[in-house]
């Protein structure tokens, strides 16, 4: 199963994908918390694939637990892809996906 979080663009878009489970926040609002205990739901099911909005993976609690729930995985799921909104992609000091790629393999992959 795939899950989205993301601002209204992104959900509109994947909903008209065929997406069922899109959560939506506005961009830019503190949310307390909310993607983060999302997140911690969402890895907790049965969900294989979690995508959402770079910006909201950047704010610092959401980076944390994405952190977190890639440390607990046993496996490959869940994964976690972050994807530009229509500000487009954001300049990043650690890509995640590469980090996940080094633990996994071991080197590095440039």
């Amino acid at each position: 199963m795939i899950a989205v979080i993301g601002d209204p663009e992104t959900a509109m878009g994947f909903r008209l994908a065929g997406v069922k489970d899109v959560y939506e926040y506005e961009d830019g609002v503190e949310d307390g918390g909310e993607v983060a205990r999302l997140l911690d739901k969402l890895a907790r099911e049965d969900f294989a694939i979690i995508i959402i909005n770079e910006r909201f993976a950047a704010e610092a609690k959401n980076r944390n637990k994405i952190r977190e729930i890639n440390a607990k995985k046993r496996g490959v799921i869940p994964i976690i892809i972050e994807v530009p909104d229509k500000k487009g992609p954001m300049t990043k000091e650690i890509d995640e996906i590469m980090r996940l790629i080094k633990r996994a393999v071991g080197v590095a992959v440039k």
